[in-house]
């Protein structure tokens, strides 16, 4: 049997000014909507954690999960009534670091900043 290393996934998500104070909120909404849709053995096998990383603001939100659960993640994040963006998806923390910095630096030259439109907010 040969071992191998498993694969994650960072993902970065942005979020409302309404929800950055209470980012536990957004694991235990995907949690609850993986569950319903995937089980929860594949919720444990997707291994989904928020990251915390130094010198990213209040509103990006960084998850990791498996690789091959990428797509289920995906769909549920998709499929919860919050209003977040996912601004990107890298294989490497440095990667996504970058990616979020330059978004960031778009919105803030776009001085509208991000509107989120929901039907019944």
């Amino acid at each position: 049997m040969t071992l191998s290393k498993k694969k994650y996934r960072y993902v970065g998500i942005y979020l409302s000014d309404r929800l950055s104070s209470n980012r536990s909120a957004i694991l235990e909404e995907l949690s609850e909507r993986y569950l319903g849709l995937f089980g929860s053995i594949d919720y444990s096998k997707a291994n989904i954690r928020i990251i915390k990383i130094n010198n990213v603001p209040n509103t990006i939100v960084i998850l990791k999960c498996r690789l091959e659960s990428l797509t289920n993640t995906l769909i549920s994040l998709g499929l919860i009534e919050l209003e977040l963006m996912v601004v990107s998806i890298s294989g490497t923390l440095k990667q996504l670091k970058k990616k979020i910095f330059d978004f960031l630096k778009y919105v803030s030259e776009n001085q509208k900043g991000l509107k989120f439109n929901l039907k019944d907010s």
